[in-house]
């Protein structure tokens, strides 16, 4: 296995509000090494972007605070080290595309001033070269007339060309890490299989990890080698992606499964998770699945159970593994 670039243990977020604490990210942990795209799926709430927030270390003017847990970054511990030292890192060595480029990118600001500014920093150009750079990384991302375009304000630019601007920005200084957060949200299909494609070949060009955000079980299909299923602020499973879609064990990830058409299949209806993510203050003490599972049991509602390997790259959050015939009767009406 290759080295590791990325190591979250424990990870607890929370936000505060008129005294209360909500858990945003309770316990989270797992791993990207050099060179790997990791998906990152689950429901909105479900907390994969306040984990991808936490690793930039970007809630410091939200109610949200870390307040447990560990995040190494090629072996140094980004919550131990001081802000000037985290922004060096951050954009730099850590790369994120952000959900909505047209919030992400400063609406008064000309595309090649927003660029170059990243790249002066961090890479040390004068502004002759920063802005040749630009050019070449505005190129590189497949955008037509890349002189002019520098020239131009992110309204001038339709969203697909936004968002390669975005993805321009966070390469620009080769970073080891990118983090993609929903990259492809409200793009139409085709400039969606584009912008995977061109974050796939700039990934394997500078052997850059991606963690990558989506709900979109087609695009981790697609992009991922491993795949981490979140559920309220937990993860419920871990596996390659191969695993993942072949024998998914947690019931939240079977149904996640089943809400998907499948080319050539004629159904009538679709499956769906039946009810809503459990809001905070009305979180089961036990598995936080419980409310909506159809395999609930007495222990499911006492006790929570454990994230346990249950093979060697898989890992699942759910009473149900410890029990064979259970098991196999998940599997059975599973995909």
């Amino acid at each position: 296995m290759t080295e590791r670039i990325l190591d979250i243990q424990n990870l607890q977020t929370s936000f505060f509000s008129d005294g209360k604490e909500i858990k945003a990210v309770d316990g989270v942990s797992f791993t990207i090494h050099k060179g790997e795209t990791v998906g990152v799926v689950g429901e909105s709430g479900s907390g994969k972007s306040v984990t991808s927030l936490s690793v930039m270390r970007l809630l410091q003017d939200t109610p949200g605070k870390i307040v447990g847990g560990s995040i190494y970054f090629n072996g140094k511990n980004l919550l131990e080290i001081p802000e000037r030292e985290m922004r060096k890192i951050r954009g730099n060595e850590i790369a994120m595309i952000f959900q909505e480029p047209m919030t992400s990118l400063n609406p008064v600001y000309k595309i090649g001033k927003q660029l170059e500014e990243a790249i002066r920093l961090h890479l040390g150009y004068d502004k002759k070269q920063a802005r040749a750079h630009a050019v070449q990384m505005l190129k590189l991302v497949g955008l037509p007339r890349a002189e002019e375009l520098v020239n131009e304000y992110p309204f001038q630019l339709s969203g697909g060309m936004r968002q390669r601007v975005m993805i321009a920005m966070a390469m620009s200084c080769k970073p080891k890490l990118l983090i993609a957060d929903e990259p492809t949200t409200a793009l139409d299909v085709t400039i969606q299989a584009q912008i995977l494609d061109l974050m796939r070949k700039l990934g394997q060009a500078s052997d850059t990890s991606i963690m990558l955000i989506t709900h979109d079980l087609g695009v981790v299909a697609e992009m991922c080698e491993r795949v981490v299923v979140m559920y309220a602020g937990k993860v419920v499973e871990e596996t390659d992606v191969h695993t993942l879609f072949s024998e998914p064990k947690h019931p939240y990830t079977q149904g996640l499964l089943k809400s998907i058409p499948k080319l050539g299949e004629k159904v009538g209806k679709l499956d769906s998770i039946p009810g809503n993510v459990p809001t905070p203050d009305e979180m089961p003490q036990g598995c936080k699945f419980a409310t909506r599972c159809k395999f609930v049991t007495e222990q499911c509602w006492k006790k929570e159970p454990q994230l346990e390997k249950i093979s060697k790259d898989h890992k699942v959050r759910c009473w149900l593994h410890q029990d064979t015939e259970k098991v196999e009767e998940t599997q059975k009406v599973g995909v």
